[in-house]
C-alpha cells in the first residue's frame, strides 16, 4: 500500500508545505458517502471494509484529472499514476482505501484510491502567527501567517498531518517537487511559513 516513514531532521517551514486543491472550477468533484468519517479516512485511522463510493458533484461529467478533491474538506482521491509516482519515489507517511468513483451518468471509473495521510507531526501552534496587515476594498485588516509546529515533533514523514484531528495535509519539499516534475495537475502548495489565516488565537 503505503509506506512507513523514516526519522530524519525537519527541513524547515520554508521547505514544507500545505498540499492544497488548486480552486479550477471546472475540475470534478465528488461526492462521498455521507456516513463516511471524511476525517478518518485522510487520516489513515478509519478502515473501510468496503470501498468508499463517490459520485458527481459538480465540475467536468467525468474525472480526468490525476488528483479528484470532494464536497468534504479534506480527503484527496489519486489517480494509479500518482499512485505510482508516490510508490516510485519512496515516499513515506501515506497509504490506499479503496474507492468506487462514479461519473455524472452514475458509470463507475475505475483507478483512482483515496489517499490516507499517516504521518504526524505535533499539534499547530496558533499563537506563532505572525500578524500582517493585509488592504482588502473594506479597508486594512490583519491575517496571521504562519502554520507552526514542533519541530521535533515530526516523525519524518513525506506526507504528514497534525496530532490534533484536523485537516491539514502537510508534505515535504521532495513531494512538492515531484509533483510539479509530473505536472500533476488540480494541486497547490503553500510554504508553511507563508500560509495566511483570518484569525487570532
Amino acid at each position: 500500500m503505503g509506506s512507513k516513514s523514516t526519522s530524519r531532521n525537519f527541513p524547515g517551514f520554508d521547505k514544507t508545505f500545505y498540499l492544497g486543491e488548486s480552486g479550477y472550477s471546472r475540475a470534478f468533484r465528488g461526492d462521498l458517502d455521507v456516513e463516511t468519517d471524511a476525517f478518518g479516512l485522510t487520516r489513515g485511522e478509519v478502515h473501510p471494509a468496503h470501498p468508499i463510493r463517490v459520485d458527481w458533484a459538480m465540475g467536468r461529467a467525468k474525472p480526468v484529472d490525476p488528483v479528484m478533491w470532494t464536497t468534504f474538506a479534506v480527503p484527496i482521491i489519486i489517480a494509479d499514476s500518482v499512485v505510482q509516482l508516490l510508490r516510485s519515489h519512496g515516499f513515506t507517511g501515506w497509504s490506499l482505501y479503496e474507492v468506487a468513483v462514479h461519473d455524472k451518468q452514475g458509470q463507475l471509473t475505475p483507478g483512482y484510491s483515496g489517499l490516507a495521510v499517516t504521518g504526524r507531526c505535533g499539534n499547530i501552534d496558533w499563537a506563532q502567527g505572525i500578524e500582517v496587515p493585509r488592504i482588502r476594498p473594506a479597508g486594512i485588516f490583519p491575517v496571521w501567517k504562519g502554520l507552526f509546529f514542533d519541530p521535533a515533533s515530526w516523525d519524518g514523514s513525506d506526507f504528514f498531518m497534525p496530532a490534533e484531528r484536523g485537516g491539514y495535509v502537510l508534505v515535504v519539499e521532495e513531494v512538492k517537487r515531484a509533483f510539479e516534475r509530473a505536472k500533476i495537475r488540480n494541486v497547490t502548495f503553500e510554504p508553511l511559513d507563508q500560509f495566511e489565516r483570518s484569525w487570532k488565537v
